[in-house]
């Protein structure tokens, strides 16, 4: 059984002005109305915008020293990538979430 744990460290303002920033950034509003989008999904961008926070807050807690370190791991691993002889789909999938970890971490 999962259990919660209840975070009071997320500011739930800061959390729902990036939900509606994700919200117009994916569906375009206000150039698309409201009502053909729909709450559910401004839902999932409330529910995106929690899970950034969380993953912003957890990327917090660990040590520069140790942050720098997977940094520069990531970036191996992408060197790695670079130098293929071949470049497929799933490739190109890794190195862009790998950069996206890089951007998590250097945030």
């Amino acid at each position: 059984m999962a259990t919660y744990v209840h975070n009071t460290s997320l500011d739930r303002a800061a959390i729902m002005r990036a939900a509606w920033a994700i919200f117009r950034e994916v569906y375009r509003f206000p150039a698309v109305p409201f009502a053909s989008i729909g709450r559910k999904c401004f839902a999932w961008a409330l529910r995106e915008a929690w899970r950034r926070g969380r993953e912003k807050a957890r990327a917090a807690l660990v040590k520069p020293e140790a942050r720098k370190a997977e940094v520069i791991r990531l970036h191996r691993e992408i060197e790695v990538l670079d130098f293929a002889d071949t470049f497929t789909a799933a490739d190109n999938r890794r190195r862009e979430a790998l950069r996206d970890q890089i951007d998590r971490l250097a945030a």
